[in-house]
């Protein structure tokens, strides 16, 4: 009779079952909240701290680059980071169109290279302006002859270099030099199909035209430098400019050459007086002896000066100086 149990012991043994269950499901609810999802098809290398420098760098060669190519295309071009993804490369080149005006670059000191795609749309309408044209597209996309890839060589990619370059000199004094021009992605092999690369979507407008451009940038390519892309700019603001590149500026700025002209006065005269004027004749100009006369710097007046002697030569003396523009006295 003692191997009987009660139905006091027996609901006690099932509570000893039961409650260490329970608990276990309590713990595997608070474990599966704070569980994190994570793709190893298409892993995160790049942080948010990169990507912010990334998205500086970026911003800094949009507006040096915009301001260089408007002034050689006579036209206002804009430029802006629209933005920055991780993705693979395989992906990435995936995504092009065929034909695309794909530039790769080496990477000097680094082992690797960038690829900067445009367009052909791009590719057309600056090389058409350059040329003096309007900036035509062509109905039918094509791939850029011999003649198109030397221009855009020259004019485009050469420029685009070198903003590159000034655009990475804070985290790294870096060289980059073009390889090769390619039309087809699938020929593309700057890095495998599996590779993790920052992909820059650049905004492009210019008149009637608004497309994108890219900058393919892979991991492997600036994993040396990884780490100063999220420290080199955190204080560039409190930076000290450096007293050698001022010097150097100042003189640029002083050996530049500028037109001086002094202007007596100015009158109007008919063709035919003009061509009667003989050695001796008086030509009455709107100023009298006693006014200011004006002195200017390429096409503005900067002075106010009156003639004068200076021992066998003839010479001014500066009494004014006047604004930017209007030429009014300050």
């Amino acid at each position: 009779m003692h191997d009987i149990l009660s139905q006091e012991e027996i609901d006690l043994l099932i509570q000893a079952a039961t409650a260490p269950q329970e608990a276990n499901e309590a713990e595997l609810i608070v474990d599966d909240q704070a569980i994190d999802t994570y793709d190893f098809s298409r892993p995160n290398k790049f942080s948010k701290e990169h990507i912010r420098g990334l998205q500086r760098i970026h911003e800094q060669f949009c507006r040096t680059f915009a301001g260089l190519m408007s002034a050689k295309l006579r036209s206002r071009l804009e430029l802006s980071v629209s933005s920055i993804t991780q993705l693979t490369f395989g992906d990435y080149v995936r995504s092009l169109p065929n034909p695309s005006v794909l530039t790769v670059f080496d990477v000097s000191p680094l082992q690797g290279s960038i690829v900067v795609q445009f367009t052909p749309e791009i590719a057309f309408v600056l090389h058409d302006r350059l040329c003096g044209g309007p900036g035509r597209v062509p109905e039918r996309t094509r791939s850029l002859t011999d003649i198109e890839v030397a221009v855009f060589r020259k004019q485009v990619l050469q420029a685009l270099n070198n903003l590159l370059k000034d655009a990475w000199h804070e985290v790294k004094p870096l060289e980059f030099g073009l390889t090769e021009i390619e039309s087809n992605p699938q020929f593309l092999q700057v890095a495998s199909t599996r590779e993790v690369v920052a992909l820059v979507t650049i905004n492009f407008r210019l008149n009637e035209l608004h497309d994108m451009m890219t900058i393919c940038l892979p991991f492997r390519t600036l994993e040396p430098i990884i780490g100063n892309l999220s420290q080199a700019r955190m204080f560039e603001s409190l930076r000290r400019p450096d007293p050698a590149q001022i010097e150097r500026l100042k003189a640029k700025v002083r050996s530049a050459v500028l037109p001086v002209e002094v202007e007596l006065g100015s009158t109007t005269v008919t063709v035919q007086d003009l061509l009667d004027l003989d050695v001796g004749d008086v030509i009455t100009l709107d100023r009298r002896t006693n006014e200011t006369i004006d002195v200017k710097i390429g096409t503005l007046t900067k002075f106010k000066a009156t003639p004068g002697r200076i021992g066998s030569k003839i010479g001014i003396v500066i009494t004014a100086v006047c604004q930017s523009r209007g030429g009014e006295q300050e």
